[in-house]
């Protein structure tokens, strides 16, 4: 015992192996509500994007940053608020110029095949729309802040704008505005969530693309958390296991809107076009898309 204390004390401890290796602590998003379930692929995703870099990287911690709109969010990441911050949106010019991001559609894309909450009085209304004009008439909530906002008001729809998510269930069923515009990967579990809101139904007949790849998004120059998260995702998406998690948690979802039945419009998205384009090889493309009906400019 004397001899290691003096080995320890003059500071030659080579040939004791570490303690503890360096642990890097990520910060995922919040829920925006306790029935927002939106966040649960996307925080499951970045904890295996982690655990494929484990080995090489090293170990990890994921923690949470409280519950608080995208405003402040947005406001606390570029401030340096938190550490090596992952949070997950549909990207845009402008935030991919602020902000660092990892080039890779954390959804693969899905988000942007749209369907619709509505009331059953809208709904039947909806049943005669043949055309994109017929279909523009019809005006969209949405939330204070989402990217969708813009690009659907430059295809000329009505866009009414709601302070908080969950709001939108209960204004889309007292008819404050016709269709409340939703991925069909996330439809489904946010019915039943909403299951309470009697007048408030998925629409039948319609679908709309537009381009709409989500990333995680990081503090500026956060160069080596993009690295190992951008390596993460590639070595899942190339051996199956991220698209066994897509199925897992999209794949109910998806066949509960019964795309192939809907007529289906395409606007653009003409705030993406500074983004590089490595992302779009990992699209999914839905089959239906063949049996599309092409919105007239």
């Amino acid at each position: 015992m004397t001899l290691i204390l003096i080995i320890l004390l003059a500071g030659d401890i080579k040939c004791f192996p570490a303690f503890a290796a360096e642990i890097t602590t990520f910060t995922a998003r919040a829920p925006e509500s306790d029935s927002d379930q939106r966040k649960d692929y996307e925080n499951a995703l970045l904890e295996l994007a982690l655990e494929k870099t484990r080995e090489k990287w090293g170990d990890y911690r994921l923690i949470y940053a409280p519950r608080m709109n995208w405003k402040r969010t947005f406001h606390s990441m570029a401030s340096g608020k938190f550490e090596n911050p992952m949070f997950n949106t549909s990207a845009n010019d402008e935030l991919c110029s602020k902000f660092s991001y990892v080039n890779f559609p954390t959804d693969l894309g899905i988000v942007g095949y749209r369907v619709f909450f509505t009331s059953p009085e809208i709904n039947k209304r909806t049943a005669g729309v043949k055309k994109f004009e017929d279909l523009v008439k019809f005006s969209i909530g949405q939330m204070v802040g989402w990217v969708d906002i813009p690009i659907l008001r430059h295809a000329g729809f009505k866009v009414v704008e709601a302070p908080e998510y969950e709001s939108l269930f209960m204004m889309t069923s007292h008819n404050r505005f016709d269709l409340f515009s939703r991925g069909i990967n996330e439809i489904k579990k946010e019915k039943t969530a909403h299951r309470h809101l009697k007048n408030l139904i998925v629409e039948e007949h319609l679908a709309l693309y537009y381009p709409l790849p989500r990333f995680f998004f990081t503090t500026k120059g956060n160069v080596k958390a993009v690295q190992r998260v951008t390596e993460g995702l590639r070595a899942a998406y190339a051996d199956g296991s991220l698209h066994d998690l897509w199925e897992r948690h999209y794949k109910d979802s998806i066949n509960f809107v019964h795309f192939s039945n809907r007529k289906l419009f395409r606007i653009e998205n003409p705030y993406i076009q500074n983004i590089e384009k490595t992302y779009e090889k990992y699209l999914y493309k839905m089959p239906e898309m063949r049996k599309e009906a092409q919105r007239t400019d």
